[in-house]
């Protein structure tokens, strides 16, 4: 009786590691990355960027962006003027930090009209990814 025991919790023990090898499969993490690529792919060629003349609202104020230019000229003719001045360098990242906000800023991003059912395979295919590498990397070893 011992001995088939032995024999049934050994035949259990290599089906449990069966299936733990299998949940790790390599081709399952594959499979997961190419459907998320694929499908960010079809989505990436459905969305329109654009830019467009924007204004910059700081303080209840509408600033252009060619007046978020000021700090920075400013900023860098004290630096030349006096190179060790902290003030100078301040007024010069704020001016770098407010140019690069207000190009972000004027970027308009937006879905192309497209079927129910390509907004349907593109979805499907980013969450069916997502969640295969999802369970090839959160199952126990």
């Amino acid at each position: 009786m011992k001995n088939e025991k032995s024999t049934i919790e050994k035949v259990i023990e290599d089906s449990k590691k069966n299936t733990v090898e299998k949940e790790r499969d390599p081709l399952f993490f594959l499979l997961g990355a190419v459907l998320v690529i694929i499908g960010l792919f079809l989505l990436s060629r459905k969305v329109l960027v654009t830019t467009g003349f924007a204004s910059f609202t700081l303080w209840g104020y509408d600033f252009t962006s060619g007046l978020l230019v000021f700090p920075l000229i400013f900023g860098l003719i004290w630096l030349f003027y006096n190179p060790k001045s902290i003030g100078a360098k301040i007024l010069s990242i704020i001016g770098a930090i407010l140019i690069v906000v207000a190009i972000i800023s004027s970027i308009h991003i937006s879905l192309r009209p497209m079927t129910l059912y390509d907004y349907i395979i593109i979805i499907g295919m980013i969450a069916a990814g997502i969640g295969m590498l999802l369970r090839y990397y959160f199952k126990k070893a």
